[in-house]
């Protein structure tokens, strides 16, 4: 269940989109509730450079549960607050 008031946390940032969905689909099965933000996700897909960066949010409270899933997938992580 989801807590609305919870900051999230920007945990890794990612170059390559279907690693960061694949990620985002074992956070999810994990129970980890996260989210992606990037200009490769919108109706016109930048690929290239920095703007290809997809960044991967969780909620704070989930953010040590979600450091470990991320690196067992070889993602490194970064701890940047919403």
């Amino acid at each position: 269940m989801q807590v609305m008031n919870e900051p999230y946390v920007c945990l890794a940032k990612v170059s390559d989109i279907n690693l960061a969905r694949v990620a985002a689909a074992r956070l999810d099965s994990e129970g980890i509730d996260s989210r992606l933000h990037g200009e490769a996700l919108g109706p016109f897909p930048v690929t290239i450079g920095r703007l290809a960066e997809t960044q991967l949010w969780v909620l704070s409270e989930q953010k040590q549960a979600a450091t470990n899933v991320l690196e067992e997938l070889g993602i490194e992580c970064e701890d940047e607050s919403a």
